[in-house]
């Protein structure tokens, strides 16, 4: 039987709020994500939990210079609780609730993003929430492969939810 993932939201600016069906978009796309990984981790996802932060600006530049060192915002941020090696055993000391990690997007650098690329905010914090959400799972684009193998399943997932390619850019897009 599919169980659905937790997915916490917590929305600290109000602008979010005028996306339509955001919470049941990245409902969708949590769902989406636990479906594309390996079957080695499904029994994992199944009782994943995973938060999500929906900020501002000043709130992710503070976050991106606490833990990154970098001094300004940025689009989304990930912050994974294991590394993906460490998954299995911490699945088995929570036998209810395996707590993945905290992902944080901000608001003005997505609207800006959208804006300068052609994309529907909606869509683009879908796929920036999806971004995270590999990289709560252990993938990374820190090499040319593992970009392209991220990328491809990101490309993947869209294409699931039928929303559109995120790495097409201009490309005028439907209104959800």
């Amino acid at each position: 039987m599919r169980t659905s993932p937790l997915l916490c939201l917590e929305i600290e600016l109000a602008s979010w709020h005028t996306l339509k069906a955001l919470a049941k978009t990245l409902k969708a796309a949590r769902l989406a994500v636990q479906d594309a990984l390996p079957v080695s981790l499904q029994p994992i996802a199944q009782k994943a939990q995973v938060t999500l932060l929906l900020t501002s600006d000043k709130k992710i530049r503070a976050l991106n210079k606490a833990y990154r060192g970098v001094d300004k915002a940025t689009n989304v941020l990930s912050f994974p609780q294991y590394e993906r090696k460490d998954l299995p055993a911490a699945a088995r000391l929570s036998p209810d609730v395996l707590y993945l990690g905290d992902i944080a997007a901000t608001w003005g650098v997505v609207i800006k993003e959208s804006k300068a690329e052609g994309k529907m905010p909606l869509h683009h914090v879908t796929h920036l929430f999806i971004h995270g959400l590999l990289h709560l799972w252990g993938y990374d684009h820190d090499t040319p492969a593992r970009a392209s193998r991220m990328e491809k399943m990101e490309r993947q997932i869209m294409k699931t939810l039928d929303l559109p390619d995120p790495y097409i850019l201009g490309v005028r897009q439907k209104r959800t």
